[in-house]
């Protein structure tokens, strides 16, 4: 039980700590990247943000892999598929991840060019501009989409197991086909209402709490699923 309690508040730690990184890592890396004229004519007067935001973005991945790897042992033992599932989407989280954040620092690449030559064509620019641009873009919306299916995969695990309180994982379960909705629009075109991802930061903020001030306290949970 002591393991369960020190294994459940250290997930709620690593929880809390990478939803504050990717809080940072939009709001006080990104948006001075895209605010104003673009990244594209900002990228070469902040080269070092794009390397911190990338840095950023995958640590964030890798705390929520962490996460699921601590998980593992004890979500195995009332959802053994469950927990395969939860672990294997984590892991193509970091991949999409890395993904993503190579192309984010291709559009560095491309600003630093469009500074060292301002006698090319700018519609050359705008052109490569739409094109890296969307390519990071589009990564981003199917890592958050995975990253949507993991979270709901891990809260049902929860809700099975009764680790924390259902009320929460409940939470979760229902705030994770709604951030999943929103991207969606997103990949069909569709304006995202920035609300639709609200309740999911809610739920895995209040998950972190739940699980730092109690861990996974379930008195006699190993012995109760030893056989399976």
């Amino acid at each position: 039980m002591n393991t369960e309690k020190q294994t459940g508040q250290l997930i709620g730690a690593l929880l809390l700590i990478a939803m504050l990184l990717g809080l940072g890592n939009n709001f006080a890396l990104n948006t001075p990247i895209f605010s104003g004229a673009g990244w594209l004519q900002n990228g070469a007067q902040m080269p070092l943000l794009f390397t911190a935001g990338a840095l950023l973005g995958l640590l964030t991945s890798a705390l929520m892999l962490a996460v699921a790897i601590l998980a593992w042992p004890i979500l195995r033992l009332s959802s053994p598929s469950l927990a395969l599932a939860y672990l294997i989407l984590s892991g193509i989280v970091v991949a999409t991840t890395a993904m993503e954040q190579a192309n984010f620092l291709a559009m560095r690449s491309l600003s630093l060019q469009f500074a060292k030559h301002p006698g090319l064509d700018p519609a050359m620019f705008e052109l490569l501009r739409s094109m890296v641009g969307a390519s990071r873009q589009w990564i981003h919306y199917i890592d958050k989409l995975i990253g949507g299916s993991a979270i709901f995969v891990m809260c049902l695990a929860l809700y099975r197991s009764n680790l924390v309180p259902r009320i929460i994982a409940v939470c979760g379960m229902l705030a994770a086909p709604i951030q999943m909705c929103g991207i969606s629009m997103a990949l069909f075109m569709q304006d995202m209402p920035s609300l639709m991802l609200a309740p999911i930061a809610l739920s895995l903020f209040a998950l972190s709490l739940s699980l730092l001030y109690r861990g996974f306290a379930v008195p006699g949970y190993q012995a109760r699923y030893a056989r399976t």
